[in-house]
């Protein structure tokens, strides 16, 4: 049998209504691929939801026991028969281009990894204070010259996101990233595993990056990162400790031997996760980089900038955690005392997790995806292609130089066009979901693409500063 061009890998367990929409929007993909539905010892209505796809590049699996996400991960990844591999979280989408830009960019570049950037779209079902159910984040990344295809220094790479200088996401996260396959046959044959740590996909984006000089990255939405009711990721980061989803994740590393790093504290934030994957990669690959090293003092002042601690009793544990980790180092031990050893809880700093912004801001469009009628991954997906018109119009990128950043004014303008010509999109979409009664309000229809384009023009008027008289 003829290996297929990619494997587009979709772990699962139990999430059957998330999962339906997440496969659709593979299967819709063109070009030479298998799908590989790899179910975590789940009930019978993912088997049945694959088998009633009726794509014959679709392909079902199943674990022989429940087993942690990162051992699930390993499972998966490894039944995959593509010379590359891209994986999809069971609540994410493939945006209708996706596919063909990968495969084009990796043909144009003869790169090993590649990954991108996603919109971000919050399920109906998602119950948490910072998030709002049916939100969508759609970047604005596209200038004159099309979405920038840089060539990145892996290890530069490594060594700002470890510290919080960049975000880990500017790493190839498995979740927006393609990645050659004999990559995952190095780290098993260099570690034994090519997934380790509580949070397999940050400690992949750091091992693949270690294996490789350079990789590419293509500043285009070719994905959608769900957050749904049921997401790890959000009951880990963004819940107090207790939740069930959390509850359950420690219960299952805890049985397969998957233990933070003793340097690092057990506290909610990212920045712990992104440490404790760091520090096992470097053990791992590159322990005799000195200049590849993790400020653990700059790792306190992350988290805490992070953590909402709301009471005494939550900063104590807090504190415990954080002497725990430093505990080996007396230096570091003792600038913690120093720093917050007497502090009240009262006295640190909240963290400013509610964004103001109410349509744009921070290079991303702000919809709701219910007013196109979106309530799916699969929706947004298809939302975001009559935004976007990648698919029937192709997706402009070009070359640039990882330090070349153009005048600021530029940049604005060429964001400005962009924004211009979504904000007409969707007053259009708007209008056709009104005349046809798919407006959720249709009833009562409220002007508000119009209000929309009436405050990017603010934005953009307060952004650009204005040119000094000659």
């Amino acid at each position: 049998m003829v290996a297929p061009r990619f494997s587009i890998v979709i772990p699962t367990r139990e999430r059957p209504h998330t999962l339906e929409d997440t496969l659709a929007t593979c299967t819709s993909q063109e070009g030479d691929l298998e799908i590989v539905v790899s179910d975590n010892f789940g009930g019978p209505r993912t088997r049945e939801i694959v088998e009633r796809c009726g794509d014959e590049r679709v392909r079902y699996v199943r674990t022989p026991s429940l087993l942690a996400m990162t051992d699930s991960l390993e499972f998966a990844v490894a039944q995959a028969r593509g010379e590359f591999v891209i994986i999809q979280g069971d609540d994410d989408g493939l945006l209708a281009h996706a596919v063909p830009v990968i495969d084009t960019v990796l043909r144009e570049t003869g790169a090993t990894v590649l990954r991108w950037d996603c919109a971000v779209y919050n399920w109906p079902d998602l119950s948490n204070p910072h998030f709002r159910p049916n939100a969508l984040l759609l970047p604005l990344t596209q200038t004159r010259r099309g979405h920038e295809l840089v060539e990145l220094n892996a290890r530069d790479t490594i060594r700002a996101a470890a510290n919080g200088r960049a975000s880990y996401s500017d790493l190839p996260v498995i979740y927006n990233a393609v990645v050659r396959r004999d990559l995952f046959a190095a780290l098993r044959a260099r570690t034994g595993r090519a997934f380790k740590t509580r949070t397999p996909d940050v400690y992949g984006a750091f091992a693949v990056a270690a294996l490789v000089d350079t990789y590419f990255s293509l500043r285009a939405p070719l994905g959608v990162c769900g957050r749904s009711g049921a997401s790890t990721g959000v009951a880990r980061h963004f819940c107090k400790k207790g939740s069930p989803v959390d509850t359950d994740f420690r219960r299952l590393n805890e049985a397969a031997g998957l233990h933070l790093h003793p340097w690092v504290p057990d506290v909610p934030p990212i920045a712990s996760a992104v440490a404790d994957a760091f520090l096992w990669a470097r053990a791992e690959l590159f322990p005799g980089d000195a200049d590849t090293t993790l400020d653990r003092a700059e790792l306190v002042r992350n988290c805490l900038r992070e953590m909402e601690i709301d009471t005494a009793a939550e900063w104590d544990e807090a504190r415990a955690s954080f002497r725990a980790a430093l505990a080996d180092a007396p230096d570091l031990l003792a600038w913690f005392e120093r720093e917050y050893g007497a502090r009240p809880h009262d006295a640190l700093d909240s963290p400013n997790r509610r964004h103001h912004w109410r349509r744009y801001g921070e290079g991303y469009l702000h919809l709701d995806a219910a007013d196109f009628g979106a309530r799916t991954v699969a929706d947004v997906c298809a939302l975001c292609e009559r935004l976007l018109g990648y698919r029937a119009e192709g997706l402009p990128y070009a070359r640039a130089s990882a330090t070349n950043t153009g005048p600021a004014l530029s940049e604005l303008q060429e964001k400005e066009a962009c924004i211009q010509r979504l904000a007409a999109l969707c007053q259009s979409l708007q209008a056709q979901l009104q005349a046809t009664g798919a407006h959720p309000t249709a009833a009562a229809p409220r002007p508000r693409a119009s209000r929309l384009e009436t405050f990017l023009r603010k934005v953009y008027r307060k952004l650009v500063p204005r040119r000094a008289p000659h």
